[in-house]
């Protein structure tokens, strides 16, 4: 099942409940013992899209895990990370655009059951048109996951009046000796930064651009592949401007 909370929950909320009419793309991937892999999952679509991705990770190994959502169909990621042995480490880094009447669900998990392990999710959006969108992200520390932390972070950019943004972070644990911590930045562009941008000659558009590329930079540099790098960037730009 997509877009399930590892937790009950209220139905009106409208959360945990996702519908889609795409065919699920199944992927799993273990990380064995002491292993270092990075994976990449973008999505530059016109069709819909529904994604469910299965990593585990083994002793001491990590995985570094990158999501690019640029497309114009709607779209549908889980991604589930068990960090299952001790020392392990998992970072998983996404940016997403929402325009038009796109209809956008992710449901991040990353389950902490070692000792000592490290979990980063860092979620940055923008969101303009009449775009939905419902995130989840959920740290969980298991019993045993002693001496664990964890940070999890979202940070969405809204453009226009007529989006919807859902954002629930979540932070279970079941181990007394852990460090977690959870945020959430939901707001307009900085009326300062737009307005020092205009007063170099930019227009409000190209101002937009900018600050939406810089937060999206940092996240689309880490793909390996530089065209795809190239693909992402110029359709970012295009579709701001």
């Amino acid at each position: 099942m997509l877009g399930e909370i590892p937790l009950k929950t209220w139905r009106w909320l409208g959360v945990n409940q996702l519908k889609t009419s795409a065919q699920v793309e199944n992927q799993f991937i273990n990380v064995p013992d002491g292993e270092i892999k990075n994976f990449s999952a973008v999505n530059l679509s016109n069709d819909n899209i529904a994604r469910k991705i299965k990593i585990s990770v083994g002793k001491g190994a990590r995985v570094e895990f990158i999501s690019a959502d640029l497309g114009r169909g709607d779209y549908s990621a889980d991604v589930e990370i068990d960090l299952l042995g001790d020392d392990s480490v998992a970072d998983l880094e996404a940016v997403y655009f929402g325009d038009a009447e796109r209809k956008l669900d992710f449901n991040y998990v990353i389950r902490q059951h070692g000792k000592r392990t490290s979990a980063n999710m860092n979620v940055r959006g923008a969101l303009t048109g009449k775009s939905d969108k419902i995130f989840r992200g959920t740290l969980d520390f298991k019993r045993g996951a002693k001496n664990s932390t964890g940070r999890e972070l979202e940070e969405v950019i809204i453009l226009s009046e007529g989006t919807r943004n859902r954002s629930v972070p979540l932070m279970l644990a079941a181990e007394d000796q852990i460090d977690g911590h959870h945020a959430v930045s939901v707001g307009r562009l900085d009326e300062e930064k737009i307005f020092y941008l205009m007063s170099r000659g930019l227009d409000l558009s190209e101002s937009q651009r900018l600050i939406v590329e810089a937060a999206f930079n940092p996240v689309i540099e880490k793909i390996p592949d530089e065209n795809l790098r190239g693909e992402l960037l110029e359709t970012l730009q295009s579709r701001l401007g």
